[in-house]
């Protein structure tokens, strides 16, 4: 478990415990930091990027695309992760 401290507007401060080990909502990777975004989203995900080749990615909202944009980058990271020796050879 880790713990983060956000800083709140008005000064005041948030500490919250989490598990580093949890799956991102979006990625199903280990969140293993906590992002802007809270602790349930990896900074990855939060930021748009790939973990593994830094391509950009994004994720819509099930009732927009009907989860359409979540399947293919769940669908980029199993690539990743069969592929290990090949994850920074892509652009």
């Amino acid at each position: 478990m880790k713990t983060v401290t956000y800083n709140l507007v008005g000064g005041e401060t948030k500490t919250i415990e989490y598990d580093e080990n949890a799956p991102c909502i979006i990625c199903g990777e280990p969140v293993i930091e906590a992002s802007m975004g809270g602790t349930v989203i990896c900074p990855w995900c939060d930021c748009g990027h790939c973990r593994y080749c830094g391509m950009d990615i994004f994720v819509l909202r099930e009732e927009i695309d009907g989860g359409c944009s979540l399947r293919k980058l769940r669908e980029h990271i199993k690539w990743h992760k069969e592929h290990p020796t090949l994850q920074n050879t892509l652009e």
